[in-house]
């Protein structure tokens, strides 16, 4: 039988009960889930979904002021052309759940080094485990954000999609951890696990890329990288069939 990432790589996912008032606030990377969304990869989001967000500098002008996300004003435009439903600013109370995507929160940047370091046979007791989990969330605007909106509405779900390991074989992906390469998937669950118990004190869910979307010890299958123009050589965005299986990941935490 297929895997279930072959399965929304050849076809688009069935049927499913929606999911609860959804908005997707991120950067570049909600470009994917508009794809799937556009390619009928995920027959669950409807009218409950919005988006909002923006890309590249403009997504540094957006701040969380007064209980609400509000953009700077060379962001305002795009962030009106990505949400499309006349939303200037983003409350905390406008939706029953929340799913930061992407938004600058990488995991490329904190799980190959503790991997190598596991590889190694090295050891984090759990508080030395626990500070760096800390100053990874709290190192990025958009995470302090989510923290922010757990606070000001406890009885919404937030949740916080990283952004997934770079694509293996595409690009220049910079720094390399080559001891990581041989990672386990219980190592890979132990460095989820460190980050899920700090942002569970924040209120804040982490939805992290599926495990058989990895290869290679630290690396984003190339089955999944970014099919759009001018990202051919771009490890960091993927294509619309990962975005469906996040989705659908997100979907089955909530228990839909």
């Amino acid at each position: 039988m297929p895997s279930r990432a072959e399965a929304v790589v050849s076809e688009p996912a069935q049927q499913a009960l929606p999911l609860p008032s959804l908005c997707i606030f991120g950067d570049s990377h909600i470009a994917s889930v508009k794809h799937a969304l556009d390619q009928g990869l995920m027959p669950y989001l409807a009218d409950h979904l919005e988006f909002w967000g923006a890309y590249g500098p403009a997504f540094r002008q957006l701040d969380y002021k007064r209980g609400e996300i509000r953009p700077g004003r060379d962001a305002a435009e795009m962030v009106a052309r990505i949400n499309g439903a006349g939303r200037e600013t983003l409350p905390a109370d406008a939706f029953a759940a929340y799913l930061f995507y992407g938004a600058r929160l990488r995991m490329a940047e904190v799980m190959p080094p503790l991997l190598e370091t596991l590889c190694a046979g090295g050891h984090l007791s759990q508080a030395v485990a626990g500070k760096v989990a800390r100053r990874f969330l709290d190192g990025t605007k958009a995470y302090r954000i989510a923290r922010e909106f757990a606070r000001a509405n406890p009885a919404a779900r937030i949740t916080f999609a990283p952004a997934p390991l770079l694509t293996r074989g595409v690009g220049n992906p910079g720094p390399l951890f080559p001891g990581a390469e041989a990672a386990t998937a219980a190592q890979r669950d132990l460095v989820r696990g460190w980050l899920d118990a700090e942002a569970a004190r924040d209120g804040v869910t982490l939805l992290h890329q599926p495990e058989e979307t990895i290869v290679a010890g630290c690396w984003t299958d190339p089955r999944f990288a970014s099919t759009e123009v001018g990202q051919e050589d771009d490890p960091v965005h993927k294509n619309a069939a990962f975005a469906a299986l996040m989705l659908e990941s997100y979907r089955d935490s909530l228990g839909a």
